[in-house]
């Protein structure tokens, strides 16, 4: 009797095992807006180069928070002042930080939905005349 209960010990115990580690999988999709970090990459082809970001749709829960796109540092890519274009009645103000390196969208708004915004950037390697990529338009998901 007492291996059958010791069995049923360790079956129960490997079951909410599993279920910790699916909770830990969706925690890590869908983080606070408060400690939502996106990064952008910009991809060289032959014809020209596009802006990337890490995630798309960017997820967030419906609570008040930011959510930081951030450059690679040792490049010569910068947001403009419009780095970032998104609903000003959810997710304002938004600024360029960090010399242009990051920009910053304060999200205020609790509507739920997906939200278009719109990706600038400028190639700074000639700092008199940038030269703006071709912007991308990306989703967030406000959940």
């Amino acid at each position: 009797m007492k291996l059958k209960h010791l069995a049923h010990v360790v079956v129960a115990i490997s079951l909410a095992l599993c279920g910790c580690v699916e909770m830990h999988k969706a925690a890590d999709r869908i983080a606070p807006a408060g400690s939502k970090k996106v990064e952008v990459t910009i991809k060289e082809f032959k014809d020209g180069k596009i802006i990337a970001v890490s995630e798309d749709p960017v997820v967030v829960t419906r609570d008040i928070g930011e959510i930081v796109w951030n450059l690679p540092e040792k490049s010569n890519y910068l947001f403009p002042r419009d780095g970032i274009v998104i609903d000003p009645g959810n997710f304002s103000p938004c600024a360029p930080t960090s010399g242009g390196k990051s920009f910053i969208c304060v999200k205020r708004g609790h509507k739920l939905g997906y939200y278009k915004y719109i990706v600038n950037v400028n190639d700074g390697s000639r700092p008199l005349d940038p030269l703006p990529l071709p912007p991308l338009d990306p989703w967030v998901d406000n959940e």
